[in-house]
């Protein structure tokens, strides 16, 4: 009877702990992503201000796109050493500095060279965060739910990306940049200071801290068939995926929408891509990833080329919230059939890194092969490539599930 107690409220510590760090994950998701988009929101204000071209602006913006998956990489050898939540809380610190430097950024000449370090500091959290939360929600969710998990995080995501650049340019318009930017880092480093402090303290030294990742090397994860397939096939999908949104109003542009419509596009856009994260996530556990994955690259093709041809205003809005879901749908599925691909859980980071890593270079490169497309032919031109990307994406996709080579 004491064993059976024994064990009963070990399962219950743990429970409990895992949802306590499963909440505080989800929390820091939220800030990293607003903090994401939040410091493009300040760009313009900045470029004004310190009389910054366009050619810097875009540079700067380059820098947060290279770092996220430059340090991708490190992402699976920093958990290792210090632990994955901690790793992740470290991140919320990266970007507090970031945006604490950036309000003291003189207005003087050499202001560009000051920007490039903020912007390099806060990169290196953003890049640090996605793989090992990712792998943290794999790790602390069963197989048969891993789907629901993921679209829950990856959703959850969007308050952030959707809130913080909203509360942004609220304030920016009372108090200036300046004082957003310093105010979002104090907010930033207090949080980091009581996680740190007051939580991570009271845990097991290292209690998530994965020793076998430190014996297995990239060169080895490099050797995995399937994993290397499944990554082929995010990057494809990313291709089609992350400058969509870009291209977007260009192409409604084009089609001659009023410019006011265009907010209300951004809007119902971002709409299907939370509900799209929340309904594919459940679809990859009930239906399997692989199959998920298929359903949502063939619907975001059939949707673009659907798109590029409408043109009553309506439908036109219809199509747009239906796009947001299929292209974002994959997000939460692309990491399930990575933890799949990998036998060893203490991998995830890496593998994940690894995914960052290519799917960072896809995102990229797809802006500039999109926008050479569109000058060199049409924007109408470029939106069928996308559709093309989406659909090749289906072939590394349907290898996923012929027979492994175990070589992890």
């Amino acid at each position: 009877m004491k064993r059976v107690y024994r064990h009963l409220t070990t399962a219950a510590k743990r429970l409990f702990r895992n949802n306590t760090n499963l909440a505080l994950l989800n929390l820091l998701h939220i800030l990293n992503d607003g903090a994401k988009t939040g410091m493009l929101i300040l760009l313009p204000f900045i470029a004004k201000d310190l009389h910054i071209n366009l050619t810097q602006v875009g540079m700067l913006g380059t820098i947060l796109n290279i770092c996220s998956f430059l340090f991708a990489l490190p992402a699976g050898y920093i958990s290792a050493k210090v632990g994955g939540l901690k790793a992740v809380i470290f991140a919320l610190c990266l970007y507090g500095i970031g945006f604490l430097t950036s309000g003291f950024v003189p207005s003087v000449d050499g202001s560009f060279l000051f920007l490039i370090f903020t912007f390099f500091i806060a990169g290196m959290g953003f890049g640090l965060f996605h793989p090992i939360g990712l792998a943290l929600i794999a790790r602390w969710s069963d197989k048969a739910t891993r789907g629901r998990e993921m679209g829950n995080f990856t959703a959850l995501g969007d308050i952030g990306t959707v809130g913080v650049p909203a509360v942004f340019t609220f304030f920016i318009v009372l108090v200036g940049w300046r004082l957003v930017s310093m105010s979002f880092a104090v907010i930033a480093l207090i949080i980091f200071f009581i996680l740190y402090v007051f939580y991570l303290s009271k845990t097991e030294r290292g209690e998530d801290r994965i020793k076998q990742q430190q014996n297995i090397s990239f060169k080895t994860l490099l050797k995995n068939r399937q994993l290397l397939i499944a990554i082929t096939a995010s990057a494809l999908d990313t291709f089609t995926s992350s400058p969509l949104f870009v291209f977007l109003p260009f192409l409604l542009l084009k089609k001659g929408i009023p410019p006011v419509w265009l907010g209300v596009v951004s809007a119902l856009f971002f709409i299907g891509s939370f509900a799209g994260k929340s309904i594919f996530g459940r679809a990859a556990d009930k239906f399997g990833n692989v199959r998920t994955f298929v359903i949502s690259e063939i619907g975001m093709a059939v949707f673009i080329l659907i798109l590029v041809t409408a043109q009553p205003l309506p439908i036109i809005l219809v199509t747009c919230v239906i796009i947001g879901i299929f292209t974002k749908g994959t997000v939460p599925v692309i990491p399930t059939m990575i933890s799949d691909a990998v036998e060893h859980e203490g991998v995830l980071e890496k593998a994940l890194g690894l995914n960052g890593f290519f799917t960072g270079i896809a995102s990229t490169l797809a802006p500039l092969v999109l926008g050479f497309i569109s000058d060199k032919f049409t924007i109408n031109a470029a939106f069928t490539v996308m559709a093309g990307v989406a659909m090749l994406a289906i072939v590394p996709a349907v290898l996923v599930k012929l027979p492994r080579v175990k070589v992890l």
